[in-house]
């Protein structure tokens, strides 16, 4: 039934704060509805960003090691295509931190994480509510990232 609501809500429209709950689910069907319903987003650099974050996050729903780590890749490289093209934007680099805070080791995919950390905190106060409220509620548990 949960999913069914979740379906429902993303169906209406994309919201980032429907997103940031189920970038923090532990449930492959609330990745997946996601996923589909960033499909039918315009094409652009959000899209890609926020698609690439949440294949890194479906990769750990996947049941072999190489299934995961093909995800992981084809994530790790939308993500990061992205940030290299909008090297300023906050949003992205805050998702490539969820990731890494919360990336498996053996992936070797932590090296950005103390200057998002820097980033994030310097321009947090030019970010939209949605997004600041998402880094506020990520921050209660994140390893490196405190307000």
């Amino acid at each position: 039934m949960k999913c069914l609501i979740i379906y429902i809500v993303l169906a209406l429209s994309f919201s980032k704060e429907e997103y940031f709950k189920v970038i923090s689910s532990k449930e492959l069907s609330t990745v997946n509805t996601m996923l589909t319903q960033l499909e039918k987003e315009k094409e652009g650099s959000d899209k890609k960003a926020y698609k690439g974050a949440l294949l890194m996050k479906k990769a750990g729903f996947q049941k072999t090691p190489k299934d995961k780590l093909e995800v992981f890749k084809q994530g790790r490289i939308q993500l990061e295509n992205e940030i290299g093209l909008n090297s300023k934007s906050t949003e992205y680099r805050f998702l490539r931190l969820i990731i890494q805070e919360n990336a498996p080791k053996l992936v070797k995919y932590q090296g950005n994480i103390s200057e998002d950390v820097s980033w994030i905190k310097k321009h947090y106060s030019s970010l939209n509510a949605e997004v600041k409220n998402a880094i506020i509620s990520y921050a209660k548990t994140s390893i490196n990232l405190k307000l």
